[in-house]
């Protein structure tokens, strides 16, 4: 090998180098960057390389201080980084300490914030909650927090059953909010409690099947996970009367209210024949065709499994 030729090599061996050492610390540094784009233009989308495997560890550790920051929106964004890495993590514990960060965002003094954590906190399954994150949604529960309906219902699916006298004791105040009184029955009754099935299914059926209905109380009803608010529930997906406005909003004729049940009723069935699409509609050309399937799914598999560690 000439002189020449060897230190060309030698030169193009300490690009590369440079180069990779430069790529790792713009890596290292890529959370400041986003953050300090954010401070100047809020909205801005998250460097996919910070949720690389290896790259989670860190992401963790060093997104602490962006959950402290004193700028709303700074926080709001640092929650939506844990959220991605936990939802995205592999391992449990990952997923554990992304909750046990996320929960102490209840305490952020922006009720949106709040609002935004706890939607964040319900992409988790329930056996992603760590111990610690359990012991902290007791205190909160116990002090309150803004959003507290929708704490109670988080309560509920993450089945802190120490909490069970405390949310009976809240359903039956009558110095509490109608919101809060019927969290507590519906989070009760996610855990199993007779008391609060019989208490919910003792008022829903006197309800007529409308749009109201279909979209503020049955959702409540598939949130529950249980049998006797989905044998509500299949009753009105067997039934052709037409009592719900059609999604399309040049057409004034109503449609079956089927329709939305089928939709609900996915994310919470084992094996359900049919999947849901990114925009949470039924993945489905033929609507009548699909709802059809349905039906006959349910009547040939009456043990069918509802799904419990989801929200």
């Amino acid at each position: 090998m000439n002189k020449l030729m060897f230190k060309s090599q030698c030169i193009l061996v300490l690009l590369l180098a440079n180069f990779t050492i430069t790529q790792s610390q713009d890596k290292d540094r890529a959370l400041s960057i986003y953050f300090e784009t954010v401070r100047k233009y809020k909205d801005q989308p998250i460097p996919q390389h910070i949720f690389y495997a290896g790259n989670i560890k860190n992401t963790l550790l060093e997104v602490m201080l962006y959950l402290e920051d004193t700028s709303v929106v700074v926080r709001s964004k640092a929650y939506g980084v844990v959220r991605t890495v936990g939802v995205s993590g592999l391992n449990v514990s990952t997923r554990g300490e992304a909750t046990s960060k996320l929960v102490m965002g209840i305490r952020d003094k922006d009720s949106g914030n709040v609002g935004l954590v706890l939607d964040y906190l319900t992409d988790f399954s329930s056996s992603d909650f760590s111990q610690v994150a359990k012991d902290t949604l007791v205190v909160i529960f116990k002090r309150r927090s803004a959003h507290y309906e929708r704490l109670i219902r988080l309560i509920g699916y993450v089945q802190l059953t120490q909490l069970r006298d405390d949310l009976r004791a809240l359903s039956q105040s009558p110095t509490e909010p109608k919101s809060n009184r019927w969290a507590a029955l519906l989070a009760l009754a996610r855990m199993g409690d007779s008391y609060a099935i019989e208490s919910i299914m003792s008022r829903v059926p006197r309800l007529p099947v409308n749009d109201d209905v279909v979209y503020q109380i049955f959702p409540d009803l598939v949130y529950t996970r249980q049998r006797p608010a989905f044998d509500l529930l299949l009753k009105a997906l067997n039934s052709d009367e037409k009592n719900c406005e059609s999604a399309n909003a040049e057409s004034a004729a109503k449609i079956p209210c089927a329709y939305r049940v089928m939709e609900m009723l996915a994310p919470a069935v084992a094996s359900y024949p049919l999947k849901l699409d990114d925009t949470g509609d039924i993945d489905a050309k033929n609507y009548p065709e699909a709802l059809q399937l349905v039906r006959d799914w349910f009547k040939a598999n009456k043990d069918y499994t509802i799904i419990t560690d989801k929200y």
